[in-house]
């Protein structure tokens, strides 16, 4: 027994006495007080009865790394199985799986079976130390068990030895079961393909690849810049390290990707076959212009300025494309085009790398472009937020949602791909005004309704949006529209929408759509899709086609993370006016001359332009004169770079009289030098970087003489691809001029090392990784060897049969909460009392009148006489109350009249019959 709040128990003392003093009852009424007390008290302490034999908790960690055997996911569900069929009363088994992540794929469970894995991770890598502080995040408090590791021991990350330590201090070994790929006779390795920081355009340079061969073979070698093959041909590799020289000379500034592959007959592992680096060549910095009008306006007028430009059409951007760009001008870009990952490298390029950015107007640009609710939202100087002045016409929209099974799977930031969806199509729904329409329904196989047609003014259920489910089979599009198109036509608003999202690649059952749609069309309702994959899925052409005859938008959302900004987008397109599509005249703003010297007056008009409104903080140099008061041109610094944002369109529909204006290469050119203006120098401090496997190394460099700096500089480490997330570490003294911080890699791919120093930054050298760390040069008994290590920390054992497990796990004690027992019995006991005091006992006892009241009476000289209406009781207030043995019996003075009305005896009563018996006696 034990108690989680004995303090409780103080409490008898002070309502004990209370009840002695109070609350006395005679017979079995306090005996029922007492034990209504007792139980109270004890239910408020929290008793606990203690089970000895409460069962044991296995947790089950699979590494589902890229190294693993490809059996091994079946394997480890075999034993899983074993494992679930050895419980005993309170026993539990859970799983997780990990890669460069730890996922639960099976919570601690008495009964449950395990259904395989389902939870997606990052192969690249296996952070064993991650796996296995997760175990123990899932084994509770007070409850101990084992972890059974089942991996080949080819772990990356920190080092495993350290979880198993935390383990330990709880009594919970780690034992484990080797699961590898057979050592392979023959293993030709890259182990680096070595360049030189930096070079300079036509500037000759070497390079060295490193192979590493377990045996001698021929192999061949190919070498690659850019994609273009440079080298290739046979070559003789000893057993252990080869040495290949190359020489190569670059003619442009930029980033160059070399690859490296070897190939050889017999080789067991494939992945190690590569080899990659990046070679920055210097230059000037460069703008990089991405638009559909190469030869346009802006392009010309970037040129004439004696820019370095580099124009390309829209694409996916990377930081690898935008090392040595200064600054990034996106010409009425849709932010689709960019892609999810592009929008988070365009981020990540302003903010940690310094890089300048200029965004200009129109109708695929800001708002109705798709960069509201995106990464790149937070860099500009205007807010793209949405007022009430901008609602166009009431609107209704039916929203028709995939929930097939294939929007269950899970993306790599652990959410399901219908999560993300409803978080987007809920943040449609607020972009509605009271006066508009929506409904929403999910389908697969079938409608499911999830509400009507019903006005946003009454209240949308939000709620239950944003807990949508995934069913099973494919989308019928043909039953979904059917279905949008009732919704839809139930209402009579000016402006009627159909928005369906469907999987690019599982969307069946279409017949009929064509007159559903031309039903539709009929009622000028009008139809867009979001097709979540790309245009080359399977089902792509047919949502194509849906959106074309319905008279809507496409999309495509290859990453399902940007749903919830295509959903806004399609939703600003429909029922907000974002750009204003009439002419309007300029006025120079006071932050004007921060672009140079331009005219201040006769600036022209517009022929329309984005609709934002300036964030604090900004400046603005150019607005409009009409009843918007709207920014035209702005501009703020913003992280370690430099942001402008201009809401007209410089080449198209919309120009207007900008066109012609003189000043307008000018206040282009100035616009992008500002930008550039951002990465600051470092005087002359030099940042470099290395790598040794998966060990990243940067260092600062001070000159000589050079004031150091205050504060220690930090390093921001960038994927290249942006797909991950920044890091920041602190950099350490290394030297009276040098700092320097290491980082382990956590997977194959290029990183961009940012040095931030104050308000300043230097970009490192990138390096990248061309495969992941566990799949270096090495056999199955390297792995084993960590395996034992991490084992032995904690007294953990190599388990070959799962026989015994569970009598060998420590058994848990158990608690039973007693609490709700004592309440239960506290309320019997309550009820018990009220009972027996009310129905099975006599009426209360009262105090009697004192005796010696009357004698008081006679001992003053007046006499008193008590009525003899019973020989051995008296009436006192409403009981009857027996005599004293005293004054039984006894009269003082004439007896009162037979007819007199009988008097209720006490003190107030004798006085009163004293004195009536004087008023006689003296004849009144």
């Amino acid at each position: 027994m034990s108690f989680s709040l004995p303090q409780a128990l103080v409490l008898l003392v002070p309502l004990g006495l209370f009840l002695w003093k109070r609350g006395q009852r005679p017979g079995p009424p306090m005996v029922l007080r007492w034990a209504l007390l007792l139980l109270v008290v004890g239910a408020l302490a929290g008793p606990e009865w203690l089970l000895r034999h409460a069962g044991s908790d296995v947790v089950v960690v699979v590494d589902r790394s890229r190294s693993m055997p490809a059996d091994a996911g079946r394997v480890a569900s075999e034993l899983v199985g074993l494992l679930e069929s050895q419980r005993r009363p309170g026993d539990r088994v859970g799983v997780i799986s990990f890669g460069r992540e730890a996922r639960v794929e099976h919570p601690l469970s008495e009964t449950g079976r395990f259904g395989g894995f389902t939870r997606p991770v990052d192969a690249e890598a296996s952070d064993l130390s991650a796996a296995l502080d997760a175990a123990g995040a899932l084994i509770p408090p007070g409850r101990t068990g084992r972890v059974l590791v089942v991996s080949d021991g080819r772990a990356t990350g920190a080092d495993a030895r350290g979880a198993a330590r935390r383990l330990a201090a709880r009594g919970i070994p780690v034992d484990f079961r080797h699961v590898a790929r057979e050592d392979s006779p023959l293993d030709l390795a890259v182990l680096s393909l070595d360049v030189p920081a930096a070079v300079k355009a036509h500037e000759p340079f070497q390079m060295t690849g490193v192979v590493q061969a377990s045996a001698p073979v021929t192999g061949t070698v190919r070498l690659e810049r850019n994609g273009r093959v440079l080298v290739k041909g046979p070559f003789e590799f000893h057993a252990g390290p080869n040495l290949l020289p190359f020489r190569d000379l670059v003619d442009a500034p930029g980033l160059v990707a070399y690859r490296m592959t070897v190939e050889a007959s017999g080789d067991g592992v494939v992945e190690n076959d590569v080899g990659q680096a990046v070679l920055r060549v210097e230059g000037p910095p460069r703008v990089l212009l991405l638009t559909d009008q190469p030869e346009g306006t802006l392009a010309k007028a970037l040129r004439v300025a004696g820019l370095t430009l580099e124009v390309r059409a829209p694409f996916p951007v990377t930081l690898d494309a935008l090392d040595g760009v200064g600054a990034v001008v996106l010409e009425n870009v849709d932010a689709n085009r960019l892609g999810e990952p592009g929008l988070n490298a365009l981020a990540s390029y302003v903010e940690q790398a310094g890089g300048g950015l200029v965004m200009t107007g129109g109708r695929s640009s800001f708002g109705e472009g798709g960069y509201r609710r995106s990464p790149v939202e937070p860099l500009l100087p205007v807010s793209l937020e949405m007022r009430e002045e901008q609602r166009r016409t009431s609107l209704a929209m039916s929203v028709l949602m995939d929930c097939s099974c294939s929007m269950g799977v899970t993306v790599p930031d652990g959410r399901t791909k219908m999560e993300l969806a409803a978080e987007g199509v809920v943040g449609a729904l607020t972009l509605l005004n009271a006066k508009d329409e929506a409904s929403v329904h999910m389908v697969d196989t079938e409608a499911h309704e999830i509400f009507p047609m019903s006005p946003v003014e009454e209240g949308l259920p939000l709620d239950e949006v944003s807990r949508g489910f995934s069913g099973g089979g494919g989308i019928f599009v043909g039953e979904a529209l059917r279905v949008g198109k009732k919704q839809i036509l139930r209402s009579d608003k000016a402006t009627r929408h159909v928005l369906l999202f469907s999987d690019a690649a599982d969307s069946e059952e279409a017949e009929d759509y064509l007159k559903t749609l031309s039903a539709l069309q009929q009622e000028k309702v009008t139809v867009s899709v979001i097709g979540l994959g790309t245009e080359k899925d399977p089902d792509a052409a047919l949502l194509k086609e849906i959106a074309a005859k319905g008279g809507g938008r496409i999309y495509f959302a290859e990453d399902a993370t940007s749903l919830p900004r295509i959903f806004s987008q399609e939703t600003l397109a429909v029922a907000r006016a974002t750009f204003v599509d009439e002419p309007a005249t300029l006025e120079a703003a006071p932050d004007l001359p921060l672009l140079g010297r331009l005219p201040g007056l006769g600036l022209p008009q517009v022929g329309g332009y984005n609709l934002t409104y300036l964030r604090p903080r900004a400046s603005v140099a150019m607005r409009t004169l009409d009843d918007n008061a709207a920014p035209v041109l702005a501009l703020w610094p913003r992280g370690a770079g430099r942001v402008v944002a201009l809401m007209a369109e410089v080449d198209g529909e919309y120009t207007g009289e900008l066109r012609s204006w003189s000043g307008l290469r000018a206040a282009l050119e100035g616009m992008v030098r500002w930008a550039m203006g951002g990465a600051g120098e470092a005087g002359e401090a030099v940042a470099r970087s290395e790598r040794r496997g998966n060990q990243l190394r940067v260092t600062l460099d001070f000159a000589p003489g050079e004031a150091l700096p205050g504060a220690l500089p930090s390093l921001v480490l960038l994927p290249g691809d942006g797909r991950g997330s920044p890091v920041e570490l602190p950099m350490r003294w290394e030297d009276e001029d040098r700092v320097a911080a290491e980082y382990t890699l956590p997977g194959s791919g290029s990183w961009h090392p940012v040095v931030k120093l104050g308000a300043r930054v230097l970009r490192a050298p990138p390096v990248t990784l061309p495969y992941a760390p566990e799949f270096e040069p090495g056999n199955a008994q390297e792995g084993l060897a960590v395996l034992r290590g991490v084992a032995a920390v904690g007294g953990g054992m190599e388990r070959l049969s799962m026989a015994g497990l569970f009598t060998d796990a420590p058994q848990s004690e158990g608690r039973v909460a007693l609490a709700p027992w004592l309440v239960g019995l506290a309320v019997v006991a309550l009820l018990a009392e009220v009972a027996v005091r009310r129905f099975l006992s006599g009426p209360r006892p009262r105090r009697a009148v004192a005796p010696s009241a009357t004698v008081a009476v006679a001992a003053a000289g007046m006499p008193a006489s008590f009525p003899s209406s019973s020989p051995s009781t008296r009436t006192a207030g409403a009981g009857k109350v027996p005599e004293s043995p005293a004054t039984s019996g006894v009269t003082f003075g004439a007896a009162p009249p037979q007819d007199a009305p009988a008097k209720e005896s006490g003190v107030d009563s004798a006085l009163e019959a004293a004195r009536e018996r004087a008023r006689r006696r003296m004849g009144r």
